[in-house]
């Protein structure tokens, strides 16, 4: 009995201490295993930790990108207004081009136009020439002009002409002495147009002013006398210089302009030389008149009729009588007669 009690004790003794073994092995497993999970757990947390680190770096990219694309989308959309209204302005211009060009084609057409009826006038106004009374065959004639009055010398002018029977033309401006108009009617001189204020600045200013200033002594001469004038005489004469200080080319333009309108124009062949000076000698002027008309036919004899010429008014005899003796006959001007007209110069 005692013996089978000591082997059941040592059995058991056996079994605890396998069991202490198994425990012990088991529990070094265990630590084994609890190690490794703690190692792979702290490392899957550095894992975590980092791709929470990369996921913030890229959500921060991604938003960096966001804002970039919301820029870029702004300046496209402004870009795109820029552009819309680029287009829009371009469109306008393309329009007041083509109104320009429209504008610059009916520029040119009326251009054109103007100058074919220029071409026109200068035609018709060659055919008006070619119409007016010629000189008389084997006729010689002169017509005595006087400019610039009346004046305190025109009823002495009027005595010397009417004693010799003789008509001549005053080309009156708008002087104080305007009554004697009446006079020149009566004694059957021809009154023709020099101006009103006889002022070249004035007139030649522009062919508005020169227009206003022809009908300024055309009222007054038609006033006086009844009837309208369509003689003419340019201050300086068709061939001015002068005007073209004042107006470029308005001596081209009147020239063409006062015969489409009726009127006839006149310049001189012949100068008396008075227009030079005051108190010019009265042997000079004759020899100047007479010299001016040898180997002419017909002529235009400029003389002026102001207070200041009276040494023209003692010349006007001894020039009639020359003239005579050279052959000439004596008739005042007409809008037929032949104009005497200069080269124009400006």
């Amino acid at each position: 009995m005692g013996k089978i009690k000591i082997t059941k004790n040592v059995i058991f003794i056996v079994i605890i201490a396998v069991l202490v073994c198994s425990l012990a092995v088991s529990s070094f497993f265990i630590i084994r295993k609890n190690g490794k999970y703690k190692q792979v757990s702290a490392e899957l947390d550095t894992k975590i930790a980092n791709e929470k680190a990369s996921s913030a770096s890229q959500k921060s990219k991604m938003d960096d990108y966001n804002s970039k694309i919301a820029e870029y989308e702004a300046e496209i959309e402004t870009k795109t207004n820029e552009y819309d209204k680029l287009q829009a302005e371009l469109e306008e211009a393309k329009k007041q081009k083509e109104a320009l060009e429209k504008e610059n084609a009916d520029l040119k057409r009326q251009l054109l136009a103007k100058r074919q009826a220029q071409q026109a006038e200068v035609k018709r106004l060659s055919i008006l020439n070619s119409q007016q009374s010629p000189t008389p065959e084997n006729a010689k004639i002169c017509y005595l002009t006087f400019d610039d009055g009346p004046s305190d010398n025109t009823l002495k002018i009027i005595d010397i002409l009417n004693s010799y029977g003789i008509k001549g033309t005053f080309f009156v401006i708008g002087a104080s002495k305007t009554q004697y108009i009446k006079n020149l009617c009566d004694a059957g001189h021809t009154v023709a147009l020099h101006s009103y204020s006889h002022n070249y600045g004035t007139i030649y200013s522009s062919v508005d002013n020169y227009l206003a200033d022809l009908n300024k002594i055309s009222d007054i001469v038609q006033s006086i006398t009844g009837q309208k004038s369509m003689l003419v005489r340019f201050p300086g004469g068709g061939s001015n210089k002068v005007s073209a200080s004042y107006c470029k080319g308005i001596m081209s333009d009147l020239t063409v302009r006062l015969p489409s309108m009726g009127y006839s124009y006149f310049d001189w062949n012949v100068s008396s030389g008075d227009a030079d000076a005051n108190g010019v000698p009265p042997s000079k002027l004759i020899s100047n008149v007479v010299n001016g008309a040898r180997g002419k036919m017909s002529i235009c004899v400029l003389m002026h009729d102001t207070n200041a010429k009276s040494t023209t008014v003692q010349a006007l005899p001894s020039i009639i009588t020359s003239l005579y003796d050279m052959g000439y006959s004596f008739a005042p001007l007409t809008v037929q007669t032949y104009g005497f007209h200069h080269s124009v110069n400006n």
